[in-house]
């Protein structure tokens, strides 16, 4: 027979498990190893990784959908999703951002591995023809007005690529010298590389090497403006697990999974 003090503990524990945990939509493109297509890759990224981990210490979950890059921004924009997970914080400043970086970037130009090509100057990209992922920038105030300006007035320079596996075509175009670089961040080139290589039994062949960091820069989480309360919620929650993570060490477990540092 319940007593009152049985039903009251009763009635707490359906509310904490019924109302206090929420499901919050996150969109983002992929760039693994950050964020990762689980149907290829058999894994999220590291990222989703960590987010899922950080709102499990509330009880909440993550419905995490992929979509281009520029219709995720849109999603976040409009409140049709709550979450972007990583992103420069200068790619789109009107959206909410907490104190945390979830990951460093650092941008660096790859090219054959026979190219004599090195960046070396400030501006010795214009004498290059460079791909990189349609919407990206790069955290260089230089090179992100030049993609701009390649981007209003369409010449070889630079191949915008978007859609389904950019990077492989990106690799292609490279290879096949059709384009003299490929900018993007080491981590997502070394690992779309050894894919790359791995699908195409290129394992030991030497096809590309890094010809210098033009940047670094902080990805960190960003938030809908349409959901401050539901935005406000979810950095109180995931920035001190990010800081936690950084602080202690405990990243490395989550980046070893994908055979990064």
């Amino acid at each position: 027979m319940f007593t009152l003090q049985k039903v009251i503990i009763v009635l707490l524990l359906f509310f904490n498990h019924h109302v206090f945990s929420e499901e919050f939509q996150f969109v983002d493109a992929t760039f693994c190893p950050f964020i990762c297509d689980s149907k290829v890759e058999g894994k999220e990224g590291f990222v989703i990784d960590i987010l899922r981990d950080a709102l499990a210490t509330k009880n909440h979950t993550i419905n995490f959908t992929i979509v281009p890059y520029k219709r995720a921004l849109s999603m976040v924009r409009n409140g049709k999703a709550h979450a972007l997970p990583a992103i420069y914080k200068m790619d789109a400043p009107d959206l909410i951002v907490g104190k945390t970086v979830i990951a460093i970037g650092n941008n660096q130009f790859f090219v054959r591995y026979d190219s004599d090509w090195k960046y070396t100057a400030i501006d010795s990209w214009k004498g290059i023809s460079i791909g990189v992922i349609d919407g990206y920038t790069f955290n260089h105030q230089g090179f992100d007005k030049y993609l701009a300006h390649q981007k209003q007035r369409p010449n070889n320079k630079v191949v915008f690529i978007s859609g389904e596996n950019s990077y492989q075509r990106l690799f292609k175009l490279l290879i096949s010298k059709r384009i003299d670089a490929i900018l993007d961040d080491k981590a997502f080139i070394q690992y779309e590389l050894n894919r790359f290589k791995a699908e195409n039994n290129l394992d030991t062949a030497p096809l590309v090497i890094s010809a210098g960091t033009l940047s670094k820069g902080e990805n960190v989480v960003a938030y809908s403006p349409k959901h401050a309360e539901i935005s406000k919620l979810l950095i109180e929650i995931i920035d001190p697990f990010v800081t936690d993570l950084y602080k202690t060490g405990k990243i490395e477990k989550y980046l070893a999974r994908y055979g990064i540092n």
